[in-house]
């Protein structure tokens, strides 16, 4: 009997030591939201080609997507004071820009949603379309066309992929690996963000979704 006893509180220390602890990513608001607005006016003006973006950050490359140190086996078990230090760096909305801009795929979204602009400019100022509080279009009034539906559609995607590589830019700061546990906690946060700006840059006329869920017009 008190070998039974003995075999399993050395399996509960077993389970005890193999369990992986919750962090609490740090997630830089302010800076986040000057990054998507420095990404925005760089990459969605028409004519944007990569300009400023050095060659080695255009790739987003495979083994070191957490963005630690290459050849270091990423550990469940975190120690140090990640947080404290990025909440006093200078410059970190550049940073997390400078990481974005090494995700083809989120350089890509930019670009196609620039593109498309003026298109959407036209069905959010005919109130056809809003802001919604999830940073996503939706439709307001009447009926889209084919046409203008496969735009919506096609922007709310990019507007997705930007809103994950922003999340994906925070988890890389943080120094984690991007599993789906610290993508789950991150990613209300991008969308939270993203949305803001998107109230915050409406036009006079255009719907916009506030946060408690009521439409309005700006």
């Amino acid at each position: 009997m008190r070998k039974k006893a003995h075999f399993f509180a050395l399996l509960s220390f077993f389970f005890a030591a193999c369990a992986v602890i919750t962090v609490n990513i740090y997630f830089p608001e302010r800076d986040v939201k000057e990054a998507y607005k420095a990404l925005e006016k760089e990459l969605m003006t028409p004519g944007a080609s990569g300009k400023g973006i050095p060659e080695e950050q255009q790739s987003d490359k495979p083994g070191n997507r957490s963005g630690a140190p290459a050849g270091k086996p990423e550990s469940s078990w975190r120690f140090g004071l990640t947080s404290a230090a990025y909440a006093q760096e200078p410059g970190l909305a550049d940073k997390i820009s400078e990481i974005v801009k090494r995700m083809p795929d989120v350089v890509a979204a930019y670009r196609e949603m620039g593109a498309r602009l003026p298109d959407i400019d036209r069905l959010r100022s005919s109130g056809t379309v809003g802001e919604g509080k999830d940073g996503m279009l939706v439709v307001r009034e009447g009926v889209l066309s084919p046409a203008d539906k496969a735009l919506v559609d096609r922007e709310n995607e990019n507007r997705k992929t930007v809103i994950r590589g922003m999340a994906k830019a925070i988890i890389r700061l943080n120094r984690l690996p991007e599993n789906q546990e610290n993508l789950s906690q991150v990613t209300p946060q991008a969308v939270e963000q993203f949305a803001s700006i998107r109230r915050d840059e409406a036009k006079k006329g255009w719907w916009i979704q506030e946060p408690g869920g009521n439409w309005v017009k700006k």
